[in-house]
């Protein structure tokens, strides 16, 4: 499960809010290939404080269901869109019954999961055959590229946080085989485009600066985190910084 650490489901939503802006050209193209009417039943497992959800219903889907283990995220998605379809429960035994829902769907989920196969397991139980699987975006954090130095000093510091926290750092690159065990059918992979612009870069990216301050507060004290943003800063104005995190996708038939 997800370490919450010191922010609050609002910082959380936000951060949500913007991993979701990071996935919206992705999502789009991935449901383009799928082709979902907008009256069919999607399941979001995972759906935390409903920024998927949200989107979703805003691109015109009826019939959004979400379902997440952790309550206050739950209660706060509910304040959020009192109408919305969320119910508390593990991805790893859905509480739902067989052949449900058309898609299924997580993102930056099975990276946390303990179990990260028998999560698609029961993500395709609960889809009738003929529907779609989905996993929108699983980061490799192993094969992340920081430069120039210090900067590679703390992305390292990042992962080796991620990992401690319970991260699989490698899940992007087992993903395609991940689906192919599960028994999904027709499964197409890849990684989201790599290009990258001066939005996207740490200092001007307030959600992200506040994840990398969070995962490392017992690491560097805040002199060193300082330090390190002054790095960033510089790397930004000389036009040299390069962050680049793989972020895998892939979806699948169900048989």
């Amino acid at each position: 499960m997800q370490d919450f650490q010191n922010l609050n489901r609002l910082e959380w939503h936000h951060r949500y809010l913007a991993q979701a802006g990071w996935t919206s050209h992705l999502r789009k193209y991935v449901f383009k290939n799928i082709a979902p009417w907008p009256d069919v039943p999607i399941l979001e497992v995972g759906s935390g404080t409903g920024a998927i959800m949200e989107a979703l219903i805003d691109e015109g889907y009826r019939h959004v269901f979400g379902v997440d283990l952790d309550y206050p995220s739950a209660i706060f998605a509910k304040t959020q869109h009192p109408t919305i379809n969320q119910v508390l429960g593990d991805g790893h035994q859905l509480p739902f019954a067989a052949n449900q829902f058309t898609v299924s769907l997580c993102h930056y989920l099975l990276m946390w999961a303990a179990n990260p196969g028998q999560v698609l397991a029961e993500m395709q139980r609960v889809t009738h055959p003929g529907g779609w699987v989905l996993a929108l975006a699983e980061p490799d954090y192993q094969a992340r590229i920081d430069y120039p130095p210090p900067l590679d000093f703390l992305g390292a510091l990042q992962t080796d946080a991620l990992q401690t926290q319970g991260v699989d750092i490698r899940i992007g690159r087992k993903l395609r085989r991940l689906f192919v065990e599960t028994g999904l059918i027709e499964v197409k992979t890849g990684i989201m485009g790599a290009e990258w612009h001066d939005t996207a870069l740490l200092t001007n990216d307030p959600t992200e600066w506040g994840m990398l301050k969070a995962d490392l507060e017992d690491r560097l004290n805040h002199t060193e985190l300082s330090e390190l943003m002054w790095n960033e800063q510089e790397a930004q104005k000389k036009g040299e910084r390069v962050l680049f995190l793989p972020t895998f996708y892939a979806f699948g038939k169900v048989p």
